[in-house]
């Protein structure tokens, strides 16, 4: 009966935990959601930075509700995020899959708009024609506009055909009108530029004439949209619309200035004070070069020579046509200051430069986090990793890397002007830190060996030959690479300058696997910290001369499976004075080591071997004697078992403190006990009364 009443009431207090969680989860949750519905208020009014405290607030009660998410992500860009930032919270939203509300159409349409935006058309397009299909204003423009940017004749004729369709089904959306005559007139002006005769398309026209004649039905018209409307009007009905535009235009435009001069209504000189007056040294490099192919009055265009000779402003390029311009280059004095790319839009630079009258001083490339330093263009004199603080330096001529290249821009040559414009591949290798090595002189990298440490390799042929380590721009460490088989290191523990300390490594030999040790690995990365395959190394030894007279006061070898010999020359004259022995132990072996005395001349005086700290052999001058544990710990008998009174007597004596090593006797009763410490332990003999002690025996002699 009691155990029943035990199991009962621990049941009871299960349930009751149980339910304590289930009703704080429960709590939690409809927090979240409260702060959820007031996120979606927020969104709806523009308010995007309290939506953003409300989603961050319900976040950390439930972050599993996917609505928070979606619209964290919206405030978030609204805020000046990145799309990239954007799609990384949109992706944990449809991660968890956990929706409250009917805002998962809402957040597909959002991902499929930045998809686009980003490059992944196909992603995109995926996103908003899986089950169950959206089809509504919003999802039919991100078609249109991932087949415009698909740029494949195919996706071009189903860009066109969705519009032709679209256009009768919202005919009062006016995104719809302006993604087809941006796309459209962007590509009559780049035949335009080039020189080449260009036939609009029957479906292009007839979508354009359908538009065109709804122009005046929109009630919130955009001048750039008339403007390039009317590119596909016919003669009379394009004079007329630039002329009613340039009429009731109030601001100075570049795109009118453009317009009515390819229409003739402007004269080049007016044309050219409308433009760069309207440009505010602000502009897109396709509606320049329309501008200057535009010029015929030799005047005008040697004026226009002046302009970009001493151009300082902004140039925006669109490297793939998708209406989003992934270059922006800073112009001082007609020369690239600064440039800029990112190559999916997504609000992340790819790469960063500056340049100093037109010509690099450095490249930063944003994904690898690495920094190329130019000597001169394109010679390299430094690569750096931001994230790592790798360093490698190079000679001149001994590397050269330009991962774009200036090429004149050929509309802007008719005019006699030198205009440079950066070119990006779209094939361009990074090099990866191994392949800087055969190149570099030499490299730097941060150490955890001490604070604030780095060291630096230098190379030949892409070989360590040398090292030096510092601690902030102090010198403490340098290492030779040169020998076959071993690598010296030199090392200043005490700071003095004196680098007392000589440390070998070599090579872990074949089928030597007890030296491959956790701690190994981590001395050898803390020192060295390699990147080109040398971590199959080990420390083989140290050893230290304090004085520089070529003898080591302490060496140290190390051995497989945690084995090492530890030698002492306390007096410095080149003999050992004490040595350690740790024999290798394998997994399931016991621990035996081994401790040896010498006298000044280098002769062993004594030996005591232990097994786990047990000792299990003692040889004397020779001669092999029996060890038997006493009563106290630490405390052994040698030959003999001394009595409980005589133990007594021993860790009376001790306390005083004896020399590690040394032989002590004292009187007991009617004999003497000898004493000798070997690391934390005593072992003692009894001997007769007649032996003397070494100062004894010195004064009767």
């Amino acid at each position: 009966m009691k155990k029943f009443a035990l199991i009962f009431l621990l049941s009871i207090g299960i349930s009751f935990a149980v339910c304590a969680q289930n009703s704080a989860g429960t709590a939690n949750k409809n927090t979240a959601l409260r702060c959820l519905k007031l996120a979606e208020n927020c969104l709806v009014a523009d308010d995007w930075q309290n939506a953003l405290n409300q989603t961050e607030l319900g976040l950390s009660y439930d972050d599993s509700i996917s609505d928070l998410y979606y619209i964290k992500a919206a405030a978030s860009l609204n805020l000046g995020a990145t799309k990239a930032e954007a799609l990384r919270l949109l992706s944990s939203a449809f991660e968890r899959a956990s929706w409250a509300g009917y805002t998962k159409n809402g957040a597909r349409i959002f991902l499929a708009d930045l998809l686009s935006d980003t490059g992944f058309y196909e992603e995109s397009l995926s996103t908003l024609d899986r089950e169950p299909l959206i089809y509504s204003a919003d999802a039919e423009f991100i078609r249109v506009k991932n087949y415009y940017r698909m740029g494949t004749e195919e996706s071009l004729n189903r860009a066109r055909q969705r519009l032709n369709s679209d256009r009768r089904v919202y005919p009062s959306d006016q995104r719809f009108p302006e993604i087809f005559f941006m796309f459209e007139s962007l590509f009559m002006s780049e035949a335009e530029r080039n020189g080449i005769s260009y036939e609009v398309p029957q479906i292009v026209s007839n979508i354009a004439d359908s538009y065109i004649a709804k122009l005046p039905d929109y009630s919130d018209k955009n001048p750039e949209m008339e403007l390039m409307a009317t590119s596909f009007a016919k003669d009379e009905d394009k004079l007329r619309l630039i002329k009613a535009i340039d009429a009731k235009n109030t601001n100075l435009s570049t795109l009118l200035a453009v317009s009515a001069l390819r229409a003739g209504i402007y004269t080049d000189a007016e044309a050219f004070d409308m433009f760069f007056g309207a440009s505010e040294g602000e502009l897109p490099l396709d509606l320049l070069e329309n501008f200057i192919a535009l010029l015929r009055d030799p005047e005008v265009i040697e004026q226009a020579a002046k302009t970009l000779a001493d151009f300082t402003g902004t140039i925006y390029i669109d490297d793939n046509m998708d209406l989003q311009y992934e270059f922006n280059v800073q112009y001082e004095k007609g020369r690239p200051l600064y440039i800029k790319y990112d190559s999916n839009n997504d609000g992340e630079i790819d790469l960063y430069s500056s340049c100093d009258f037109g010509a690099p001083v450095f490249v930063y490339f944003n994904s690898n986090r690495i920094q190329f330093f130019y000597d001169t263009f394109p010679r390299i004199s430094k690569v750096s990793y931001t994230d790592t603080k790798l360093l490698f330096n190079f000679l001149h001529d001994d590397f050269i890397f330009s991962p774009f290249d200036f090429v004149t821009d050929n509309v802007f040559t008719r005019t006699g002007a030198s205009f440079y414009i950066p070119y990006i591949s779209t094939d361009i290798s990074i090099p990866l830190p191994q392949e800087l090595i055969e190149k570099a002189s030499s490299f730097e990298l941060p150490i955890t060996e001490r604070d604030d440490a780095r060291i630096v390799y230098t190379l030949s042929g892409g070989n360590i030959v040398f090292a030096e380590f510092y601690e902030a721009n102090r010198r403490y460490a340098y290492c030779d690479f040169t020998k076959e088989s071993t690598i010296v290191r030199f090392v200043d523990y005490d700071n003095d300058d004196s680098f007392e300390t000589t440390e070998l490594y070599a090579e872990i030999p074949f089928g030597q696997d007890g030296l491959k040790t956790e701690e190994n690995e981590r001395i050898i990365s803390s020192v060295f910290n390699f990147i080109d395959g040398h971590e199959n190394i080990y420390l083989r030894k140290i050893q230290v001369d304090s004085n520089a007279n070529t003898f080591s006061e302490f060496s140290e070898e190390y051995l497989e499976y945690g084995g090492k010999v530890t030698v002492w020359d306390n007096d410095d004259n080149g003999l050992p004075d004490c040595q350690y022995i740790r024999y290798p132990q394998k997994e399931g072996e016991p621990l035996l080591e081994e401790t040896l005395y010498f006298d000044s001349n280098g002769l062993q005086i004594l030996s005591l071997t232990t097994a786990d700290s047990v000792p299990v052999k003692m040889n004397a001058s020779g001669t092999e004697v029996l060890v038997y544990a006493g009563e106290a710990s630490g405390l052994y008998w040698i030959e003999e078992k001394g009595t409980s009174e005589a133990e007594a007597a021993v860790l009376k004596y001790v306390a005083h403190g004896i020399e590690q090593g040394a032989i002590d006797l004292f009187d007991f009763e009617d004999y003497r006990i000898s004493v000798i410490k070997v690391g934390q332990n005593y072992y003692c003999k009894t001997v007769p009364a007649t032996v003397l002690s070494l100062e004894e025996n010195g004064a009767s002699e």
